[in-house]
């Protein structure tokens, strides 16, 4: 029997071009995928799925409370080509307590289909930063993460983190001003490891944020 391929957002019976793989074109405009994804350079190297707003921002917000690994598979698409064969994964771990914390990051390296590494851990409490302009958010992310280096030493990661042949990536669930994966670099460059920038599912406008 032939079984009619339906749409994962919308779940209406539709044909799929290889690029939208899953979604039908209403859902994949109304989402704001590109087919070759975003990028950019402020405040660091970024790729991202599409813009946070509209669809996207609802989708990415309901992945946080119920997590689908068929959906993330999807939007990961041309994230996963965006990175080299040598791409590490870093995590961006999550300033909730555990049974509240937000476990996006580690679902999508894992949707990446690269190496994760997660050797970053908080340093210090801080919080959310929904309601806070730019400075403040700097300010608040500042020396708030660590690098485990008990992770590092015990399997011999560091030689190849730092190695030059190694392409080390963050990856968050969410781009606002760049505050966390800047504060988060920071940390990795002191234990010497250098990143190449940040992946993510969804960036905020840079005009967004003062």
């Amino acid at each position: 029997m032939l079984i009619q391929p339906v749409c994962w957002h919308c779940q209406t019976p539709n044909p799929f071009t290889t690029e939208q793989e899953g979604l039908c074109q209403t859902c994949w405009q109304s989402l704001g995928l590109k087919a070759s994804g975003l990028k950019g350079l402020e405040p660091l190297s970024w790729h991202a799925a599409g813009w946070y707003e509209g669809a996207l921002r609802r989708m990415v917000l309901r992945l946080r409370i119920t997590p689908d690994s068929t959906v993330l598979h999807i939007l990961c698409r041309e994230l996963r080509s965006a990175l080299s064969q040598h791409a590490l994964l870093i995590p961006i771990p999550s300033w909730k307590a555990k049974s509240r914390a937000n476990h996006l990051p580690q679902l999508l390296c894992r949707s990446l289909q690269k190496p994760c590494v997660p050797v970053l851990e908080r340093s210090r409490p801080t919080v959310g930063q929904h309601h806070l302009n730019r400075r403040q958010r700097l300010l608040n992310q500042q020396g708030s993460f660590q690098v485990v280096r008990e992770r590092l030493s015990s399997t011999g990661l560091l030689e190849t983190l730092s190695s030059n042949a190694a392409q080390v990536w963050l990856v968050d669930d969410i781009v606002t001003s760049g505050a966390t994966v800047m504060a988060a670099r920071d940390a990795l460059q002191t234990a010497g490891i250098v990143t190449q920038g940040v992946i993510c599912l969804a960036r905020t406008r840079l005009s967004v944020t003062p």
